[in-house]
């Protein structure tokens, strides 16, 4: 802002003169019960409404009425297969852990030094001895399984918890 006044002492002198002559108008005119010609409400006849507009307004309101009940039915029908979505995702994640837990008994059950079966002793025939196959390895080959913890102490991957999903578009506009 510049120190050198927009107007002159002189036109302010004139507004202020011109404000005071304005209020001093209106207040004898409320004073007397006269009111401006801008002030009067102009009363407009009343004119009965045409059928055909009253039909058009109930067919209007009607459609409304659908609409918003149409709407209503969309946003049941969102909030359904948003819990049918929830569930599967819920179920998809206990069948990966049931798959996993599986995978972890497998291996288990694979790592256990497994009994020799004699064949003598399972049938009462004789059946000829085959020469022993080659020496097994010191120890077992781990199974080639993912996310199942190796022989050899190695810890297995972790896989982390699912992130919470975002909040869908239609959640948001409904908040």
């Amino acid at each position: 802002m510049s120190a050198v006044p927009r107007h002159s002492e002189e036109e302010l002198r004139q507004q202020w003169a011109f404000l005071d002559a304005l209020v001093d108008r209106q207040a004898a005119s409320l004073k007397s019960g006269v009111q401006d010609p801008e002030e009067d409400d102009a009363t407009l006849p009343m004119v009965a409404a045409a059928p055909a507009y009253l039909e058009e307004i109930a067919t209007l309101t009607q459609r409304v009425s659908t609409l918003e009940d149409e709407r209503t039915a969309l946003l049941r029908r969102i909030d359904l297969a948003e819990q049918a979505r929830m569930a599967a995702e819920s179920a998809r994640a206990a069948a990966e852990a049931a798959r996993e837990a599986a995978e972890r008994a497998l291996a288990e059950e694979r790592s256990r030094p497994q009994p020799d079966v004699h064949p003598e002793a399972a049938s009462p025939q004789k059946v000829p001895v085959s020469p022993a196959p080659a020496a097994r390895p010191a120890s077992p080959v781990p199974p080639a399984v993912s996310g199942i913890p190796s022989q050899r102490g190695a810890a297995s991957p972790r896989t982390s918890p699912p992130k919470p999903r975002r909040k869908s578009w239609w959640q948001r506009i409904r908040e």
